[in-house]
């Protein structure tokens, strides 16, 4: 094995356990006689982002295993295993617990090319902003939408990818109006919710030769977010963006490079900068430049770019995101503007949306799933505790000294979102709660990011900043909801380990012990992402072999015995409540998202054919059918899929202490509840609200942002 994620059982079962690394399994040294042991990856839905250039699409290494694959290892794992005593776990059962996506998708969803274009232009060529005729740009002919693309952007027709019938609506680009305008109306709304009475600003940095993707984005903003925004654009700042080989320093370091950067920026961040005023920055910079020699191959965007930027505007209080400029088609350099389109909704939304903390409609979820309670005992605030590492997720191995400790609150009346971080000055310093955009402007400016040197301190510390939120929080009478990520958190709290954790005696080191008690009102639940197993679903297609004569109907077939049967098997989804005994008084589940990420048939194998159906057709590739009216199909063989293959990864819900009242399945299912409902994102997330705004923070904290060469050396 590779990693050491096997090592409690090997320890405990005395097994001849050895450790391999990658060179040593491909070279065959891991295999024996009877089993040969490949090399492969771990499965998992990948972030393949924008920014991600490391991603495994870079190197043609696709991940995931299908679902028969999985059900194959485990049965023949469970045939080794059994004699010793070890089963198969099956003590888990299927919580009922409803969830509609559709309003998260109403407010989430894209606008296609069409529907948003046409928007825009009648927008500005009437100003109205609300009142949009369905399909405006059916209604016009091809000079009339050059006339107005030219009028308002800068670009012509003919330049745009496909032209005209980029523009047009069919099956596969529907008209999309009233969702625009449901989305606008949504927009606007959540942006007066967190901030009433303010107006907050957007600025728009470009580069030079991209005016026209910088009046697409002002204009296209406006109509979106209407009055709620102050929107300006400017020119970026000298010797910001660009590949190193122009920009100066190009012989530093990192961190010096990167300080230069900053500097660059610091004229402008003074103009920009009014604490009493909510800003957020676009910056529409290139990823890839000419070279500078005259060769042919172009220059990537120095790396300390980007994090620099975010640094410099993030101290003045500015939230910060990127947008790549236009792509064009490499032949015919065609403007690519249904994929730009596209990219800016979604740079926008995240903007505007996590770096604000949003997620909608937390009371009504609350409200909803915990109605069995009486309204003045439910949880008027909701806590997420976790730590903020350099690299995302759970580590295998010893925790190092660099992260930061923070708490998410959201405000259940109101869905505001505020943070407070703890780290060392000297001593333990406990910030002030900020406004969730606020404490980006603030993280941004701390370092060094650490709790303490000593192991022992950190976890003193830690604990101590637990108490404190928690405890004041249950003073004020606030009936708190709080969820701790243990996946690092353990490493602080040993309470949070499986072998640990008790309802009836919750500790915080030997100095505070029985915390249950001095937290009555309070309901406490652990989530541990990336080591919930997921739960495969064991299936099977029972085929009857037939004939073009055949007059038997499906009824009739039913009642016979097969003559095929094709196994196969798929990922069960839902709220599962886990049933093992135990004497903690926790109760443990496992979330797993409802929406399947891939549509692929089931049954499939990575390593070897698959029987499957196809349906018969005649020479004009219609259906055919029997005698009886029913499909006729054929077995054929499916080869091996070898493409990329998403799995979701479950996450593990451990309600422990909890109020008389409270049902452990209804605490349950309103943490699963909040693993959706942001402005930004349409589907399900790895982690619940608040936990799930962490991401947004680890791109402020400057120790992580850049990395010296020594540093990225050893992280390699």
């Amino acid at each position: 094995m590779t990693d050491t994620d096997f090592e409690i059982l090997r320890r405990e079962l005395k097994l001849p356990l050895e450790s391999f690394d990658g060179q040593q399994i491909a070279l065959g040294k891991a295999s024996t006689d009877n089993c040969e042991v490949v090399l492969t990856y771990r499965n998992g839905l990948q972030d393949n982002s924008e920014d991600d250039e490391n991603s495994s699409e870079g190197y043609g290494i696709e991940t995931g295993v299908p679902e028969i694959d999985k059900l194959d290892a485990l049965e023949a794992i469970a045939k080794i295993l059994n004699p010793l005593g070890i089963e198969v776990f099956d003590k888990y059962s299927l919580v009922k617990s409803s969830h509609n996506l559709d309003e998260a998708k109403k407010v989430s969803r894209m606008i296609n090319l069409p529907t948003l274009l046409g928007g825009v232009l009648e927008a500005l060529e009437t100003n109205s902003d609300l009142e949009f005729t369905a399909k405006y740009l059916d209604k016009l002919d091809e000079s009339q939408i050059d006339s107005l693309l030219c009028k308002h952007f800068d670009i012509r027709l003919e330049e745009i990818e496909w032209g005209r019938k980029a523009l047009q609506f069919n099956r596969f680009t529907p008209n999309q109006t009233n969702d625009l305008q449901n989305i606008i109306q949504a927009n606007q709304a959540a942006m007066q919710r967190l901030y009433p009475n303010e107006q907050p600003r957007l600025l728009i940095f470009y580069e030079d030769d991209l005016e026209i993707e910088a009046k697409l984005l002002q204009k296209i903003t406006k109509v979106l977010w209407g009055n709620t925004l102050e929107i300006f654009i400017n020119r970026l700042p000298a010797n910001t963006h660009g590949p190193r080989e122009v920009l100066p320093g190009k012989d530093l370091k990192n961190k010096e490079r990167s300080r230069q950067r900053i500097e660059a920026w610091e004229s402008t961040a003074k103009q920009i900068e009014d604490p009493n005023k909510p800003t957020f920055s676009l910056i529409m910079a290139r990823q890839f430049y000419p070279d500078p020699t005259g060769q042919k191959s172009p220059k990537h965007d120095d790396k300390v770019n980007k994090p620099s930027t975010r640094q410099a505007l993030a101290k003045v209080g500015s939230g910060v995101q990127f947008l790549l400029p236009i792509a064009k088609t490499r032949k015919t350099k065609h403007l690519k503007l249904a994929d730009f389109f596209h990219r800016m909704q979604s740079a926008l939304k995240d903007l505007f949306s996590a770096h604000s903390g949003r997620i909608d409609g937390v009371k009504e979820k609350v409200d909803k799933y915990l109605q069995n309670i009486p309204p003045e005992a439910r949880p008027k605030e909701i806590l997420g505790f976790t730590i903020v590492r350099k690299q995302r997720g759970r580590l295998r191995g010893v925790i190092e000294n660099t992260f930061l400790a923070v708490v998410m609150r959201l405000n259940v009346d109101t869905g505001k979102c505020e943070l407070c971080c703890a780290y060392e000055k000297g001593n333990l310093v406990i910030s002030p709660w900020f406004s969730f955009s606020d404490a980006l402007a603030f993280i941004a400016q701390l370092t060094p990011i650490k709790l303490a040197n000593e192991k022992a301190v950190r976890k003193t510390r830690f604990m101590k900043f637990v108490k404190q939120i928690v405890s004041n929080s249950v003073e004020d009478g606030m009936q708190p909801l709080v969820m701790i990520d243990s996946s690092n958190c353990v490493q602080l709290w040993s309470w949070l380990k499986d072998e640990e954790i008790n309802t009836n005696q919750i500790d915080l080191g030997q100095q505070s012990e029985n915390m249950q008690d001095e937290w009555q009102g309070a309901r406490i639940i652990r989530i541990r992402q990336e080591l919930a197993p997921g739960i495969i679903e064991k299936k099977a297609r029972h085929l009857i072999e037939t004939s073009l004569e055949d007059t038997r109907t499906k009824e009739e077939l039913k009642k016979l015995s097969p003559t095929l049967k094709i196994d196969s098997a798929s990922s069960s989804t839902g709220l599962f409540r886990l049933s093992a005994t135990n004497h903690t008084g926790c109760v443990a589940y496992l979330s797993v998202a409802r929406e399947a990420p891939h549509q692929y048939s089931r049954g499939q194998s990575c390593y070897r054919s698959t029987q499957t159906l196809v349906k018969k057709t005649d020479v004009s590739k219609e259906p055919i059918f029997n005698k009886a009216g029913l499909n006729v199909y054929q077995l054929s063989k499916k080869p091996a899929f070898v493409g990329r293959w998403p799995t979701p990864n479950p996450l593990e819900i451990v309600i422990t202490l909890r109020q008389p009242e409270d049902n452990p399945d209804d605490l349950a299912a309103l943490v699963e509840s909040l693993r959706y409902g942001f402005g930004h994102y349409s589907d399900w997330t790895g982690l619940p609200a608040p936990l799930f705004f962490e991401r947004v923070v680890r791109d402020y904290i400057s120790d992580f942002a850049i990395a010296d060469e020594e540093t990225e050396a050893e992280l390699d």
